[in-house]
């Protein structure tokens, strides 16, 4: 019967044939696809939520930490809270200062609209209160030393602990999130003091209620098992036992409703975020499906021609052109931006934007790797140009040391002698090309640079060697540490008019070396040293040392080699001391 029919009805036949089967069915599969895609950007969508505020919280936590950590490592906080045998006005004068320095940190502070009590005590009857949002009782110090977090902070013998648990406001016994600060003195036989700080749940449920999700947000602290929600009710939930041990995200149906439940557990470990969203609403039935299929059947026989055309020139004219640029980055290395690409809008405009981003950002950086090749290369070549060649002068030297030793006038012997090793020194540096020594060899070309410089002023000074042998296979720059000893000695020592202490130290922390050289000569004022750092700041090179090496001069070297988180760095106090820390990685 079917073969008997027209052509025109075989082909109308046909294609509403293949439309309704092919067209039907692969509606069916697309509108399910896209309804898990629905499903997926939403839960996408959440989660980008929870990020939020998870971020949000994470900075709440990392401010108050930084609150203490600054408030128990400021250096007028650690002498005043340190002060031993103090009369009682010498008490409350000091208990005054340390009050206003943490006052000061706490206005500040962006988490300070949250902290409650923030206490700096000790056993030598130091109490300090800063005007926190919360007044002070008599009984809070008491109360401290009974804190659970207390007893585990002394007997674990921490620097620093928190976690979640009473005030001890006795007006208000609320929960609230606390940290303890071990004050370190600097001082040997001195106590340590403490710091106590509160800050209050509402800097967790405001960050819920700002930065939270159109859903049901909630935190649970495992430390107490405490439910903090949002503003608003939650949505019913299940039984902590059901989801405790669940993985995420948790769907469960309850009271005929669908739900889903997911976390994001802080990095701290003390809190975890959970968002609840009912996805009732994102359930189709199949009305709505066949009634989709059958509409999307009938309107793509309608626009498919349009669609065509119009799709073909909307995608493939900004798609050429994405192409072309990208052609001309990988190709052409042109890395200049062209605002045609972004033109397009929607998705592909972002394409394009991305692209002219990326491609900024690797022209920005090849311009500062070849800015930082040419600074490294201008500092060799000039590093190069400030040196001599000392041979003639060593076997010059040689030879007087012999006729001094001949005419047995051993102080100028000993005088060449150490003069020889400096140029032996440098000799080696030229020859070898050597950027680096051990520790232990420039400590020696310290040694013979002392011992000049002390005949040279009558003795008025000494060197103190405290430097551990286990740094003394460390690797530094050749002739870091002499600059610094020079002019400890002219610019700290010599001015002061009397004999003076160099003393040279070592520490490690966190593959990091730092090396100290302090001097007790005349210091410098605050404006002095602001003027040092700037001058450092500038790279300006300073007066000449022995080998035209200057501050300046080992400032620029170690960033050149160490990169921008190592150099040099000063403490002084005018007329007591100065001392500067040289910061270099720890090789061996």
């Amino acid at each position: 019967m079917f073969k008997n029919r027209s052509l025109r009805f075989k082909i109308t036949f046909s294609v509403a044939a293949f439309i309704i089967v092919v067209g039907g069915i692969g509606n069916v599969f697309l509108f399910a696809y896209l309804q898990d895609i629905v499903f997926r950007k939403t839960e996408r969508l959440d989660r980008a939520h929870m990020e939020a505020v998870r971020i949000q919280l994470e900075r709440n936590f990392e401010n108050v930490f930084s609150l203490a950590a600054v408030c128990a490592s400021e250096p007028e906080i650690l002498y005043l809270a340190s002060r031993k045998n103090r009369t009682e006005r010498e008490l409350i004068l000091d208990s005054l200062n340390i009050q206003s320095q943490i006052n000061a940190f706490l206005r500040s502070s962006p988490i300070s609209p949250y902290i409650d009590k923030l206490i700096l005590f000790n056993n030598q009857g130091l109490y300090v209160y800063a005007q926190g949002r919360q007044v002070g009782y008599s009984t809070d110090e008491d109360n401290i030393l009974r804190q659970p977090l207390y007893a585990r902070f002394m007997a674990d013998g921490l620097p620093w602990a928190s976690g979640f648990g009473r005030s001890i406001n006795v007006m208000n016994r609320q929960d609230c999130y606390i940290l303890l600060f071990r004050v370190t003195s600097p001082y040997r036989n001195t106590p340590d003091s403490f710091l106590y700080l509160e800050a209050g749940l509402d800097m967790i449920t405001e960050a819920l209620r700002v930065y939270g999700a159109p859903t049901g947000l909630f935190v649970h602290i495992p430390e107490t098992g405490e439910i903090i929600p949002q503003d608003r009710p939650l949505f019913v939930m299940p039984e902590q036992e059901k989801w405790a041990g669940a993985k995420f995200p948790f769907r469960f149906r309850q009271e005929g409703r669908s739900y889903r439940l997911d976390r994001i557990p802080l990095e701290n470990g003390m809190i975890v975020l959970y968002n609840q969203a009912d996805t009732t609403n994102l359930a189709v039935d199949d009305k709505r499906i066949l009634y989709t299929v059958l509409i999307t059947v009938i309107m793509s026989l309608l626009a498919a021609a349009g669609l065509a055309i119009s799709l073909s020139v909307f995608l493939t004219r900004p798609i050429h052109a994405l192409i072309s640029r990208i052609r001309k980055i990988t190709v052409e290395n042109d890395f200049s931006g062209d605002p045609e690409i972004e033109k397009g809008g929607g998705e592909i405009g972002r394409i394009g934007q991305a692209i002219n981003e990326m491609s900024g950002s690797i022209g920005r950086f090849l311009v500062e790797k070849e800015e930082q090749y040419r600074q490294q290369k201008n500092a060799e070549i000039a590093f190069l140009q400030t040196q001599i060649n000392p041979h003639f002068l060593y076997n010059t030297l040689d030879s007087i040391q012999w006729v001094a030793k001949i005419q047995n006038n051993h102080a100028i012997a000993e005088i060449i002698n150490r003069f020889t090793s400096l140029l032996r020194s440098m000799v080696i540096r030229s020859d070898s090309g050597g950027i680096k020594i051990t520790l232990a060899e420039e400590l020696l070309i310290i040694e013979d640079y002392s011992e000049l410089m002390s005949l040279r002023f009558m003795g008025d000074f000494e060197v103190k060697n405290m430097i551990p042998e286990i740094f003394l296979d460390c690797l530094i720059p050749r002739f870091t540490l002499q600059p610094i000893v020079e002019n400890a000695i002219i610019h700290g020592i010599k001015p002061s008019g009397k004999f003076g202490t160099i003393m040279l130290n070592a520490a490690g922390k966190d593959g990091f070396l730092d090396i100290t050289v302090e001097d007790s000569g005349i210091g410098m004022s605050a404006a002095q040293l602001e003027h040092i750092k700037a001058k450092g700041r500038e790279k300006k090179r300073d007066s000449p040392s022995l080998n035209n090496i200057g501050i300046a001069n080992v400032e620029e070297r170690l960033k050149l080699l160490y990169g921008g988180s190592c150099g040099l760095f000063y403490e002084s106090r005018q007329g007591e001391y100065t001392k500067a820390t040289v910061r270099i990685m720890m090789e061996r």
